[in-house]
C-alpha cells in the first residue's frame, strides 16, 4: 500500500512539474501565460500586420484578483510573440465596458469601492508599457457615476464602446469579444 502510494505520488508530482514547465511568458511575464508548443504547427506570418480590438463588458466577480478577461487578452498578446510574430507588427486594442468597467478604476477609486487597490493595475501598466491600448467607454462611465480622475493613469476614455470599437475596426481592426 505505501507502495502504492509513494507511486501516485511522485507520478502526480512528475506531471504536475513537467506541466509547469510548460508555461511560458513571452513579453508580458506573469500574465497570459502561454504553453509551449513542441512539435511544427502553424504560425502567423512574422512579416504581416496583425490588428485586434477586443471587447471586455463580463461582471469581474472576484474584485480582489486579477481580471479573467484581462488575463485571457494578454495571453493573445504573448501568443503572437511567441508564434513569432514582432512585436511592431502587432496592435492591439481593448474597448472595457458595462460591468468589466471596474477594471480600469484608479487605485484610489478602486479601494474606495472595494477595499483593495485595483489588483489590475500592474497588468494595465504592462500593457501601455508594450503599447497596448485600454480604452474605456464613456456611456459606462457616465452610467457609473465615474469621472476621469477615477480612471486608472494611462487608460483612454471614448465616447462610447461602440464608437471606440467602430473607428477600430475602421481602420483595420478586427474585433473579438470576451
Amino acid at each position: 500500500m505505501k507502495k502504492l502510494l509513494f507511486t501516485l505520488i511522485l507520478t502526480c508530482s512528475m506531471m504536475a512539474f513537467i506541466h509547469a514547465q510548460g508555461i511560458v511568458y513571452p513579453a508580458i511575464q506573469g500574465y497570459g501565460g502561454v504553453n509551449e508548443v513542441p512539435f511544427e504547427a502553424i504560425k502567423p506570418d512574422p512579416n504581416k500586420k496583425y490588428r485586434f480590438v477586443i471587447e471586455f463588458s463580463n461582471r469581474i466577480e472576484d474584485k480582489k484578483k486579477v481580471s479573467d478577461d484581462l488575463d485571457y487578452a494578454a495571453r493573445m498578446y504573448n501568443l503572437h510573440i511567441y508564434a513569432g510574430v514582432p512585436k511592431e507588427n502587432i496592435d492591439l486594442a481593448f474597448v472595457v465596458f458595462s460591468g468589466s468597467t471596474p477594471i480600469v478604476l484608479s487605485n484610489e477609486e478602486y479601494k474606495k469601492r472595494f477595499g483593495v487597490e485595483n489588483p489590475n493595475g500592474e497588468l494595465l501598466d504592462e500593457f501601455k508599457k508594450h503599447g497596448i491600448r485600454v480604452i474605456v467607454c464613456g456611456q459606462s462611465m457616465m452610467k457609473q457615476d465615474l469621472t476621469p480622475e477615477m480612471i486608472y493613469p494611462g487608460v483612454e476614455m471614448a465616447v462610447s464602446r461602440f464608437t471606440a470599437t467602430t473607428d477600430l475596426m475602421n481602420k483595420g481592426y478586427l474585433l473579438f469579444t470576451l
